[in-house]
């Protein structure tokens, strides 16, 4: 249920809720803001109208506008946030300390406001909030390689992982997750509207906001392939959810590195529309 209730001591009729309601479904005629009868299934869940509404006036899904961040509230600025996006960068050196599970808790929970297709939301979120939960990951899963390569079952395109999983077992290199101490493997309902690109988004959010608060991130792709092209049945073991697509790993933890710059980029690639 939307549960779309009206505080009509606070609401002013004003109508903006009505017609910010990307589906039409909020009806003002009569007065005061009720949902169209017969349409409550047409919501996207949005909550354009509880953000729109300046009096606090309106619910819906249980959610108390004052529960919600002002949109007066400090933002940073353009140059400042251009700066954390050209420093960004692909770590593969991390310390072995742990980042606290508190802040890591507080990255996800934000990351999840990410906008999803259709406004579907079915971004999930695994994750390792603790080094000496990343061994039996990885002794897991490079095991898991070891045993697909014996048994040919792994195809000519991810052979390189058999390569990876050799070096683990003789050197204890770690190729795949390069010692980092924190995995978040982002999936999504495969028969979602678009899964790979959801988590995508998810992860990018996640990744900006760890590296303003200076977590190191990479893009771990190699982790990605078992997950999905070699070893699926490995999803349900680590608790994705039965159905979901895993979309992107990444790993993350403090650098063991301090870059002095930004690279320089070679220049963008962009080109007017003109019909």
């Amino acid at each position: 249920m939307m549960n779309f209730t009206v505080d009509q001591g606070k609401c002013t009729q004003c109508g903006l809720c009505s017609k910010d309601c990307p589906v039409l479904i909020i009806d003002c005629k009569s007065g005061f803001p009720t949902i169209k009868e017969g349409k409550e299934n047409n919501c996207l869940k949005c909550q354009h109208c509880l953000a729109i509404c300046g009096q606090g006036a309106i619910s819906i899904f249980d959610k108390d506008p004052k529960d919600s961040v002002s949109t007066s509230v400090a933002l940073p600025n353009s140059e400042a946030l251009g700066n954390l996006m050209k420093n960004r960068r692909s770590v593969r050196k991390f310390k072995s300390e742990e980042v606290d599970p508190t802040l890591i808790k507080e990255l996800l929970q934000t990351a999840s406001y990410a906008p999803t297709a259709k406004n579907e939301n079915g971004v999930h979120f695994n994750v390792v909030n603790n080094k000496e939960g990343m061994q039996p990951l990885k002794e897991l899963i490079y095991q898991t390689i070891s045993d697909k390569s014996e048994a040919g079952a792994i195809s000519s395109r991810f052979q390189y992982l058999t390569n990876f999983s050799k070096v683990w077992f003789a050197k204890g290199i770690d190729v795949i997750f390069r010692d980092a101490p924190h995995v978040v493997i982002a999936s999504a309902p495969e028969n979602g509207t678009s899964p790979d690109y959801d988590c995508a988004i998810a992860l990018s959010y996640f990744e900006l906001l760890a590296n303003s608060n200076n977590i190191a991130t990479l893009w771990d792709g190699f982790a990605t392939n078992v997950l999905e092209d070699v070893a699926p049945e490995l999803k349900e073991r680590l608790g994705v959810p039965i159905g979901h697509k895993v979309g992107m790993v990444m790993i993350f933890g403090r650098s063991a590195r301090k870059y002095a710059r930004s690279i320089q980029h070679d220049g963008d690639s962009v080109s007017n529309i003109s019909l």
